[in-house]
């Protein structure tokens, strides 16, 4: 039987205790402060400009039933790829420059996780990947100033 990728919540919390494991309370606190505001980041995004049409009249739906973490729920690797860069745009930067750049540094090691675990799942993502790489490169030059 084919593995299916899990969806975005499972990803989040098995790349958080990743990255999280061995680092201070102080670090960690941070990680966890800048995957919380990706997740309130995912479950604002129009998910009919990002994803197509389809996946809107689901998330729709889905939240008729259950709002709170509809997006985490419904959506996988693919989808979390093409929506990280909007996560980028300057309007959503942490205003804490430490939370900031940690916010751009683990969005980087983000991509670079899903990629290696969900390879698979992802080999059609090659335009999301490039988007998030420059959104990646853009928000490292506006927070270098």
């Amino acid at each position: 039987m084919e593995a299916k990728t899990p969806r975005i919540d499972v990803i989040l919390r098995s790349f958080l205790a990743d990255e999280s494991a061995g680092r201070s309370h102080v670090v960690g606190a941070r990680y966890y402060r800048v995957m919380a505001h990706l997740c309130h980041y995912l479950e604002s995004v129009d998910a009919t400009v990002l994803l197509g049409p389809e996946s809107g009249i689901i998330l729709a739906a889905e939240r008729e039933f259950q709002p709170n973490g509809a997006f985490l729920r419904l959506f996988d690797a693919h989808d979390l790829i093409y929506c990280l860069p909007g996560f980028l745009d300057s309007r959503w930067l942490m205003t804490n420059p430490s939370d900031a750049r940690t916010q751009v540094s683990l969005t980087d090691r983000l991509l670079r996780w899903v990629r290696r675990r969900y390879r698979e799942d992802i080999y059609y993502c090659a335009g999301g990947i490039r988007q998030c790489t420059e959104a990646i490169r853009q928000a490292r030059r506006r927070l270098r100033g």
